[in-house]
């Protein structure tokens, strides 16, 4: 089909009017600066920022203390001990939920990166977390600047991301694993565009480092989100280009990343592979019961912090649901805070899309609208059932509204290419009119959005939290019960105290509202304003932009201090001091050191309300305490099935089968002794008179059917793990009974992170019971130097067949993945990085022998040398 030739373009253009251009400002100070020094000016703008921001930890002597921190530190504290006093690395942790595999715990790369910059300074300086930040702001600065040639821009992003509401808040619950990739991320998205625009090998190898390094940071869900958003980007850049007949570059584009994805992959074998074997193995892809890669998270847990479709608002103003704590009144059981992005940075990207004419565009609000549904989570359920039915790995993480933290990101690169697109020259009046109409409209509709919200609140939103009352008014009857102890929730006196309190929390939720509706106005009316004054030729261009980036700064930097504040801090200490300690733990401790060994016995440490999200106990001692977001599955049986029975009353066969001597709680239990009462706290050591050893010899074994039949088994009062061992259909073990004759000894004299060393006999072929948790992945047997396979026993234990005489039975962790991925990643990362190398130091060499040859002659350098006439 032939097409209809075109007119040829005049050289004169229509003269454009005042309101579809913007006159001509004169030279001023800033566009007169070189482009060094305008860089150099805005990294040091925003390396102040970061400092300012985080003075008080870096200059205050001040610190967080978060739960999250002291419970990882209780985790990591026996492989730290471990590595302390071994060459090698503990890869296990025997401390927590009785032990398990240290690679979510505390697990170090051996391949150097360049992520190891920022480690090294934490290292060595303490600093932490104001070059996370530091990076975070150049990464997202340079991608910005590589998109649009805008510096002012560039600033823009890199406040409008890396001063969002949720970096704060997740520094101060000590999400420190998920602050690092978010920290990382701008550096994958700049070499994702890079590879798209200039297609080649050393693009590929750039995203391989920028890749590698996100996944480093040890939080997948952060990468995967990043990931899917850069997906939804790939694909519009590939409608584009079908459209356009460009599908070559694209295809070389694709070559490019795609190489630079298993590169990537390769450098981060080690953790990686580690990490995977493991999820087969954990509650994120095992099923109830302990089959392996045959499940995933359950719905209802996954789902747990879903966002609400009113919360979203938030988005535009940070305290419209209250903020954090008792003020929180969205749908979420509670809340640390908002993710909060401002209206300036949503009137900038409404202005991207409004204007649109970028691939990049459509691709990113594409990616940060499917993002928002999915944070929706069980809110959304039709859409996010699906996603997590069928999407690769969308079933493997919890908490939906972190997908807001990517949309974050999405958003503010928006809001600068919506900035570029207002200063930048519109080639004709047509292209002009269409950007003043974009300006226009994009400062009117979040103004409007803002005039509403604060018009129509009392409308739109009750500032009632479900049942709030209820929950008030079961609070006040738990509070006065001992004085009252007939007070129920019906009384006349307690709903009057219920409904004032709920009169009270929801004035105060108006006032917040109220007080950030009056705010964000205020901020998009100035936006709004200095736009269209620059639009206008009122104001020149950069001060508009200059002053869109002091907007930026004054109004995240300002609702980040609510949730970064001073009093939210403490004075500085050493971690390992965040982890109490209590007499009851000296009272263990002496116990330990009185039995000789670390694998002596175990403890189960029952203070506070929540034991399994309670670390605190692993740092002392070995405990079947701990907090984790990814145990194992089998352990997590352990919990759900073994360890309370009907009448929520400890089963004592489950706590024997684990090793467990002593039990701390606040008050006796039946069937244990009182050993030591605490002095400093309400707390109880009391000691089970008949424990389990570590390790004893089974006389009979039973089979059970099903996961479910084993733990009515083992949970049953006929049952008596000490002389009998269950085991599931498929082991095929022998063991001779024992009777008063008979003799069968097991005695542990070595016991670390990797090695458990015994020495047993018997006076027949029997099966030892080890109270040590299944883990096949990585765990081998030998018996005097001959390997023997390792049995799931007793649903979550290890057993090991012993003919008869005296052995020497050795246990090694020393998972093949762990050496495997250690390797591949040294050799990949060489090549990776001597690659880049390489191919700069090529183009290099090519262009300065270009700038030193002679110009050739009729070549416009060659004319330069002539004489010229006046």
């Amino acid at each position: 089909m032939s097409r209809t030739p075109r007119a040829p373009r005049s050289k004169k253009r229509a003269p454009r009017t005042a309101s579809q251009t913007p006159r001509l400002a004169p030279p001023n100070g800033w566009d007169r600066l070189s482009s060094a020094a305008q860089h150099a000016v805005c990294l040091g703008f925003l390396t102040v920022v970061a400092l300012a921001f985080f003075a008080p930890v870096h200059f205050g002597g001040l610190m967080v203390e978060p739960v999250d921190v002291s419970n990882w530190r209780a985790m990591a504290e026996s492989a730290y001990a471990h590595e302390a006093t071994a060459e090698e690395p503990a890869l296990w942790v025997p401390n927590a939920f009785g032990g398990m595999p240290a690679y979510l715990i505390h697990y170090e790369e051996v391949a150097p990166q360049l992520d190891d910059v920022p480690r090294f300074f934490r290292a060595v300086f303490g600093l932490f977390p104001v070059q996370y930040l530091i990076v975070l702001f150049a990464g997202m600065y340079g991608l910005v600047v590589f998109m649009t040639r805008t510096p002012l821009a560039g600033v823009l992003a890199a406040l409008a991301y890396g001063l969002t509401t949720y970096l704060p808040v997740i520094f101060i619950a000590g999400h420190n694993t998920k602050l690092i990739a978010m920290c990382m991320a701008p550096w994958m998205v700049w070499a994702f565009a890079y590879a798209l625009r200039h297609p080649s090998l050393l693009a590929g190898l750039l995203f391989a480092m920028a890749a590698a390094v996100n996944i480093r940071a040890e939080h997948i869900q952060i990468t995967y989100y990043v990931s899917f958003l850069l997906g939804v980007w790939w694909i519009a850049e590939g409608i584009a280009a079908a459209r356009k007949g460009t599908l070559a570059q694209f295809g070389r584009s694709t070559g490019a990343l795609a190489l630079g994805s298993v590169l990537a992959l390769l450098m981060v074998a080690q953790p990686l592979l580690s990490t995977l074997e493991y999820k087969d193995f954990s509650i994120r892809g095992a099923a109830s019961g302990g089959e392996a890669g045959a499940g995933g998270l359950a719905w209802n847990y996954a789902m747990a912090w879903s966002q609400g479709v009113g919360e979203l608002v938030t988005l535009f103003m940070a305290d419209a649901y209250g903020g954090s704590g008792g003020t929180y009144w969205g749908p979420k059981v509670f809340t640390a805070g908002p993710h909060y992005v401002g209206g300036v940075v949503l009137l900038l990207a409404v202005l991207a899309l409004w204007r649109g004419g970028r691939v990049a565009v459509w691709g990113l609000g594409a990616g940060a609208f499917l993002m928002v549904l999915f944070a929706l989570g069980e809110h959304f359920e039709a859409l996010n059932r699906l996603m997590f039915n069928v999407f690769p790995l969308f079933d493997a993480f919890r908490v939906p509204e972190t997908w807001l933290s990517i949309v974050a990101l999405g958003l503010a690169i928006l809001a600068a290419l919506g900035l570029a697109a207002a200063v930048r020259p519109d080639p004709s009046a047509e292209e002009a009119a269409r950007t003043t109409r974009a300006v226009y409209g994009a400062s009117g509709l979040t103004v409007g959005a803002a005039l509403v919200l604060f018009a129509l609140q009392g409308a739109l939103f009750d500032f009632q939290r479900t049942n709030e009352g209820d929950l008030i008014a079961q609070q006040v009857v738990q509070q006065y019960q001992q004085q009252q102890p007939g007070l129920t929730v019906d009384n006349p006196q307690v709903q009057q105290v219920a409904r004032q309190e709920v009169a009270r929390r929801v004035e105060e939720r108006q006032d917040r509202f109220n007080g950030d509706a009056l705010r964000t106005l205020f901020m998009v009316l100035l936006a709004g304003g200095l736009l269209v004054a620059a639009r206008r030729g009122l104001i020149p261009s950069w001060v508009m932009q200059l002053g869109l980036v002091l907007l930026v700064t004054f109004d995240l930097y300002g609702v980040g201090k609510r949730y970064f504040a001073e009093e939210r801090l403490s004075p500085q200490r050493d971690v390992e001091t965040l982890v109490q300690r209590y007499d009851v733990d000296a009272y263990l401790e002496a116990r330990y050191e009185e039995a000789g060994s670390p694998g002596a016995f175990r403890v189960l440490n029952l203070e506070g309300n929540a034991p399994w999200e309670n670390a605190r106990p692993a740092f002392h001692y070995q405990t079947l305490n701990g907090y984790h977001g990814a145990k194992l599955r089998l352990y997590q049986d352990f919990l759900d099935h073994l360890l309370a029975d009907e009448q929520t009353v400890l089963n004592q066969n489950a706590l024997r089968l684990m090793n467990t001597r002593y039990v701390v709680a606040t008050g006796l239990l039946p069937g244990y002794e009182v050993a030591y009462r605490s002095e400093q706290t309400p707390l109880v050591v009391l000691e089970d008179p008949a424990p389990l050893p570590r390790a004893f010899f089974a006389g009979s074994v039973e089979t059970a059917e099903t996961p479910q039949a084993a733990w009515d088994r083992l949970k049953a009062q006929s049952f008596n793990p000490a002389t009998t061992a269950l085991i599931y259909p498929g082991v095929d073990v022998t063991t001779t009974a024992l009777d008063s004759t008979s003799t069968a000894t097991a005695t542990l004299t070595t016991y670390t992170a990797r090695d458990i060393v015994l020495e047993v006999e018997t006076d027949a072929p029997r099966l030892l019971v080890l109270s040590e948790v299944y883990y096949p992945a990585g765990w081998t047997a030998t018996l005097n130097d001959t390997e023997v396979p390792i049995h799931r026993v007793n649903h979550l234990l290890r057993g090991v067949e012993v003919p008869a005489g005296r052995h020497t039975l050795t246990l090694r962790f020393a998972p093949s993945s762990h050496t495997r991925g250690a390797w591949i990643s040294l050799a990949s990362t060489a090549l990776v990085y001597g690659g880049v190398l390489v191919l700069l130091g090529l183009a290099w060499t090519r262009r300065r022998s270009a700038s030193s040859a002679p110009p050739e002659e009729g070549t416009p350098e060659a004319l330069h040398d002539e004489p010229q006439a006046d």
